[in-house]
């Protein structure tokens, strides 16, 4: 099986990650509402300096 090519992060889902992290969304909650995988979105949380809730 090929190895799917991971997927781009947009500026709109950058700033929504950031407003979600703000209003204290879980890791879990923002992954939906990106459609991501979870590990995916604690990536790019980690990488832009933001916390998020447990």
């Amino acid at each position: 099986m090929k190895a799917s090519k991971p997927k781009e992060w947009s500026d709109l889902e950058r700033r929504k990650l950031s407003a979600m992290s703000r209003r204290r969304y879980g890791a879990a909650e923002i992954a939906a509402a990106l459609r991501r995988h979870v590990g995916s979105v604690k990536r790019m949380a980690r990488e832009m300096g933001l916390l998020l809730k447990k």
